[in-house]
């Protein structure tokens, strides 16, 4: 009997049915991987942001001690929120300029605003981040 032809269709079959089934899980973990790469740069972005705030307060407190005048502290205040401004918006394009465009339509933000709801969203995921480190 000639049958050897149908254990190699077996063998096919089988062989491309592991692969293929590999392939869909390799890419579900990508998937997820970027995800939570870019979960955890927002909150990194979001940490740079709030040390950048308490170092604004503690030069403003610093600025009350040594008698600044208002005028002084005015420019100071102007020029720590327009640079806390920039940082966030450039903070996003560089995470849109560095998102491959196959992954783009998965962006659920493209500013500031939408990102920290789409941190919002998965508050759970990036409070497990910190806490494993």
């Amino acid at each position: 009997m000639d049958i050897w032809w149908l254990h190699a269709l077996v063998f096919i079959f089988g062989y491309i049915t592991c692969k293929t089934f590999y392939f869909l899980n390799t890419t579900r973990l990508s998937l997820k991987l970027i995800k939570s790469s870019r979960i955890i740069y927002l909150l990194m972005a979001v940490r740079a942001v709030e040390n950048y705030v308490i170092s604004e307060k503690v030069m403003k407190k610093r600025f009350s001690q040594i008698d600044k005048d208002s005028e002084e502290i005015n420019k100071f205040e102007n020029k720590c929120t327009e640079e806390l401004e920039y940082f966030k918006k450039e903070a996003i394009e560089e995470l849109l300029r560095q998102t491959p465009d196959a992954f783009k339509p998965g962006l659920e933000f493209d500013n500031w605003e939408t990102a920290m709801l789409h941190l919002q969203r998965h508050k759970q995921e990036a409070l497990n981040f910190w806490r494993m480190g």
